[in-house]
C-alpha cells in the first residue's frame, strides 16, 4: 500500500512538473483573429474568424482565452464562446481550448457593426494552469486586424435640385464637347460605359466592343470638397459630421451613376494632410477606395475650412463645378466661400448637413432676400 502511495505521489509530481513546464511555454502557440471581409455596409453581417494553433508536437494545456473585440460589435451568434463581458473600450469574449500537437482550432461568430468607422480586433489574453491548479500563467497574444464600415446611405433623402440642375448642365456641355481631341486611347467595354462612348471603328477592327478613353484632365470637371472642420455646437457637430460623410457618398454615387469623372478633396482625418481621391465613374475600384477612405476617417479634421478652400483655388484643383459639403454655414465658411468665388470662375454648389439646403451661404441670394 505504501509503495502504491509513493508511486501515485511520484506520478503526480511528474505530471505537475510537466504541466508547469508546458503551461509556462507558449512559444508554439499562435493566435489570429480577423473579420471575413475588409469592409462592409453598416449593419451588414460578417464573420469574425478566431484561430488558435499549436505548432509543437506536445499537447498544450487547457487554455482560457479572453479575446478583445470592438465594443460596437453586434454579435448575432456566438455558440463557440462561453461568456461575454462589455467594458468601456472592448467587448470581451471568453473561451477554452485544448490543443493536441500540430492542431489548429477554428472558431467563428456572426456579427455586424451599425456605425461608420474603422474597428480593430486587437489582442487576446491567454491563461494556462498547472496540473494541480496551484499556479496560472498569463500571457498576451497581439493581434491587429481591422474592418472598415462605410458611411450609411441616405434613406428617403433627395439631393438638392441645385446640385442636380448643375450636373444636368455639365452633362449637356460634355455631350457637346466630346470630340476626338479629348480621346487619349481605347479600352475594352465593361458594360458600365454609355453607348455613345463606344468606338465602332475600333470595335470592328478588334472584333469586340471597344470604348474611347478620354483625357482624365479633360474629364474631371467636378470637384467634391468635404469640409470636416468644427462649426457650431460641438454636441451637434459629431452627428452632422456623420451626415456629411453620408452626403459625400450620395454625391459620389450620383456622379458614378452618370459616369462623371470627379475628384474628392477633404480635410477629414484620413491622412496627416489634405486627402485627394479621383474616380472616372462607373462604380469601379476607385469608387470603392473612396468609400473605404470615408469609412476609415476619424472624427475631426486635420486642416481648417480656410486651408481647404485656399487649396481649391490652386490650379491643381480648379474645376468647372465645385460641390462643398460641410456641417453648417457659419461666418468662417461664408468668408471662405466668398474668397473662393472671387478667385474662381467655376460654379460652387454648397450642401450643409444641418439643413440639407444648398447655397444657404450664397451672398447674392442674401442680398435679394434683403431687397
Amino acid at each position: 500500500m505504501l509503495t502504491f502511495f509513493v508511486i501515485v505521489v511520484l506520478v503526480a509530481l511528474g505530471l505537475q512538473w510537466f504541466s508547469l513546464r508546458n503551461a509556462g511555454d507558449h512559444r508554439n502557440l499562435r493566435y489570429e483573429c480577423k473579420p471575413s471581409v475588409r469592409a462592409c455596409e453598416p449593419g451588414e453581417e460578417f464573420l469574425v474568424l478566431s484561430n488558435v494553433a499549436n505548432l509543437g508536437l506536445r499537447p498544450s494545456p487547457s487554455v482560457r482565452i479572453e479575446e478583445h473585440f470592438p465594443k460596437d460589435l453586434n454579435v448575432l451568434e456566438s455558440e463557440q464562446f462561453n461568456v461575454k463581458w462589455l467594458t468601456k473600450d472592448y467587448r470581451i469574449y471568453y473561451s477554452t481550448v485544448l490543443l493536441h500537437g500540430r492542431q489548429q482550432v477554428k472558431r467563428s461568430l456572426r456579427a455586424s457593426i451599425p456605425q461608420r468607422g474603422e474597428y480593430c480586433f486587437s489582442y487576446a489574453d491567454f491563461y494556462a494552469g498547472d496540473f494541480l491548479g496551484f499556479r496560472e500563467f498569463a500571457y498576451r497574444m497581439e493581434n491587429d486586424s481591422r474592418i472598415v464600415v462605410y458611411p450609411a446611405k441616405l434613406e428617403n433623402t433627395e439631393l438638392p435640385k441645385t446640385f442636380s440642375d448643375a450636373l444636368d448642365d455639365l452633362a449637356r456641355k460634355k455631350r457637346l464637347l466630346e470630340d476626338p481631341i479629348s480621346v487619349c486611347g481605347y479600352r475594352d467595354y465593361t458594360g458600365a460605359e454609355p453607348m455613345r462612348q463606344i468606338s465602332w471603328k475600333q470595335s470592328a477592327a478588334h472584333n469586340a466592343l471597344i470604348v474611347k478613353r478620354f483625357d482624365p484632365v479633360w474629364q474631371q470637371t467636378v470637384l467634391i470638397a468635404l469640409d470636416a472642420d468644427l462649426h457650431g455646437d460641438f454636441d451637434e457637430y459629431l452627428e452632422q459630421l456623420e451626415l456629411c460623410f453620408s452626403l459625400t457618398r450620395s454625391v459620389c454615387e450620383e456622379l458614378e451613376r452618370r459616369n462623371f469623372a470627379y475628384q474628392l478633396v477633404t480635410n477629414a482625418a484620413i491622412t496627416g494632410e489634405l486627402s485627394s481621391f479621383s474616380s472616372s465613374g462607373g462604380m469601379g475600384g476607385s469608387y470603392r477606395k473612396i468609400l473605404y477612405a470615408l469609412g476609415s476617417a476619424k472624427k475631426g479634421s486635420i486642416a481648417s475650412v480656410e486651408e481647404l478652400t485656399d487649396a481649391l483655388c490652386l490650379g491643381l484643383y480648379r474645376r468647372e463645378m465645385i460641390v462643398l459639403i460641410s456641417t453648417n454655414c457659419d461666418k468662417r465658411v461664408e468668408a471662405a466661400l466668398n474668397r473662393a468665388r472671387e478667385s474662381m470662375s467655376g460654379e460652387i454648389v454648397t450642401l450643409f448637413a444641418d439643413r440639407l439646403t444648398p447655397d444657404r451661404c450664397d451672398p447674392s441670394e442674401e442680398k435679394e432676400a434683403e431687397a
